[in-house]
């Protein structure tokens, strides 16, 4: 018989700004039906760690769902890759590893992360003088600005036009 699986990452998307709890969803399968998932730091070590249960149940590709929670979240601002994959067992004890159809998503984290602001650079703008524009909104730097930013390459070089998301934090 040839049966084919696969894992599909739906949320979150590549650069989402994420809170140290966040939601993973997508559609796949695994062993018995078992995803699993891991948030990976810069360095490639395991800063969480969940699985979730395919509807597909034991040989069907289904929707899946998790929260995941970072607990010991690292600076804001921080790329951190998601990686999810149809759970392979091992032996007992070992826990859930990186099994077949392993996907990643890079998401930059902010630990206290409520949302975004969306802005449009509108002339005369600098990163600098966004910031305190949107000062009453939210508390942020240029460098988190920059990092929730994937598309700003030079911070003294942004367009008219150009929507930022500007991270809001509690």
């Amino acid at each position: 018989m040839g049966l084919i699986t696969d894992v599909r990452v739906r949320q979150p998307a590549r650069h989402d700004l994420v809170a140290r709890t966040f939601l993973v969803a997508g559609v796949g399968n695994g062993f018995e039906g078992t995803i699993g998932i891991r948030v990976l730091d810069p360095r490639g070590r395991v800063l969480a760690e969940e699985s979730a249960q395919s509807e597909g149940g034991m040989a069907g590709v289904g929707a899946f769902s998790a929260r995941v929670t970072v607990a010991s979240p690292p600076r804001d601002g921080t790329r951190l890759t998601v990686q999810v994959f149809g759970d392979n067992p091992g032996l007992p004890d070992e826990g859930p590893s990186p099994g077949f159809h392993t996907r990643e998503v890079e998401v930059v984290m902010f630990a206290d992360l409520r949302g975004w602001l969306l802005y449009r650079v509108e002339t005369g703008d600098t990163l600098t003088s966004i910031v305190r524009k949107l000062r009453d909104f939210t508390r942020t730097t240029v460098a988190q600005v920059v990092a929730a930013n994937p598309a700003i390459t030079d911070p003294d070089a942004i367009r008219v036009g150009q929507r930022l998301r500007i991270p809001q934090k509690d």
